[in-house]
């Protein structure tokens, strides 16, 4: 069992085409049996289960680099793991990617940001491409099946686990929220954000409140609103058309101004269990497009309140504000993890 020196394990497991379903199968058979040989915090058996719950996806092309890519930015990024300990890629594929120089650039990027890249290599791959995404041949194991997986498994955990062990201690463990307490309130519009993004923006605060480093110090709070003038009107409300072409512009209005005018006014007070010592900080969740130009005003009110704002932008367009920190992310987990990192800057 592994259990010397604390290790961030991200794997890229290979869904082309090529691969049928009994051998994608054994694929991650492998992989669960390969991590039962190490020591693993936060629900072992949940993880392993997950692995034999991952579906068979076809892809039609072997798009390693994007699969690299996406590890080493989104798995094992330095502000999602922990500082003191090793980051280890590992990559199973069945056979060469239709882009070599984009593989050859992703892996080579992941090494220099400190991960160390094993490659394994099942049937007819080439060497040269195992050893782009290595980085060093002797990180590199090849297989002539998938049934063949499991006579590497040993050696496999021996290089990724056995280290010379550092020198320095970990950090002593702290609860961020006792040094930098803050009341959090999500501030966004189901009107504007549709059932789907509504969807997202609530999956947000769910992961973030599940977030170890949440446990204490922190409090909850969304303002979303309630729409009255969503409810319509009736056949005698309105006698003429302009009348009724205002009344229908309301509908295209954007309800954040009012929103934030609730957060900026009494939400962050005492009365609804805003502290006087803590952070007071706001998450706007945007969908981007258009509306999302209207947000910098409520961004600078919001800052000259003290209220340290974050964006959380739905559609993945890249807006940023002045005086806001964006919030970046593929899923709404990531998203969250983020939000965490910028809490808690030292995670433990």
């Amino acid at each position: 069992v592994c259990e010397q020196e604390p290790i961030e394990l991200g794997i890229v497991l290979d869904s082309s085409v090529s691969i049928d379903r009994k051998d994608f199968k054994k694929g991650k058979e492998f992989l669960q049996d390969f991590l039962q040989q190490f020591e693993i915090g936060g629900g072992k058996d949940e993880l392993i289960a997950a692995i034999g719950n991952i579906p068979h996806r076809l892809g039609r092309y072997t798009s390693t680099g994007e699969g690299i890519e996406y590890m080493a930015t989104a798995q094992l990024a330095s502000q999602f793991t922990r500082s003191w300990a090793e980051r280890v890629g590992l990559v199973i594929t069945d056979g060469n990617s239709q882009e070599s120089a984009k593989t050859k650039e992703a892996a080579r990027q992941a090494r220099e940001s400190g991960i160390t890249m094993f490659a394994i290599g099942v049937g007819n791959v080439k060497d040269q491409e195992l050893v782009n995404i290595a980085g060093d041949a002797s990180r590199v194991f090849k297989v002539d099946s998938y049934d063949e997986l499991e006579n590497i498994k040993q050696t496999l955990a021996h290089q990724t686990c056995i280290r010379q062990l550092k020198t320095t201690t970990p950090p002593p463990q702290t609860v961020c929220g006792e040094a930098n307490p803050a009341d959090i309130y999500f501030v966004f519009s189901p009107a504007e954000l549709g059932l789907e993004g509504t969807s997202w923006a609530t999956s947000l605060i769910g992961s973030l409140i599940k977030q170890e480093q949440m446990e204490e110090g922190f409090r909850f709070g969304v303002v979303s609103g309630s729409c009255p003038d969503d409810e319509g009107f009736n056949l005698d409300e309105y006698s003429n058309v302009s009348d009724i072409e205002t009344r229908l512009s309301t509908y295209a209005a954007s309800r954040m101004s009012a929103l934030v005018d609730r957060v900026s006014g009494n939400d962050f007070y005492g009365t609804t269990g805003g502290r006087s010592g803590a952070q007071d900080v706001a998450v706007l969740v945007s969908s981007g497009g258009k509306r999302s130009r209207r947000l910098q005003a409520e961004v600078d009110r919001l800052r000259n309140e003290g209220v340290e704002v974050f964006v959380a932008d739905i559609s993945g367009s890249g807006i940023s504000f002045e005086g806001a920190t964006t919030l970046t992310g593929a899923t709404y987990k990531d998203v969250a993890l983020n939000l965490v990192t910028q809490l808690c800057p030292t995670r433990n």
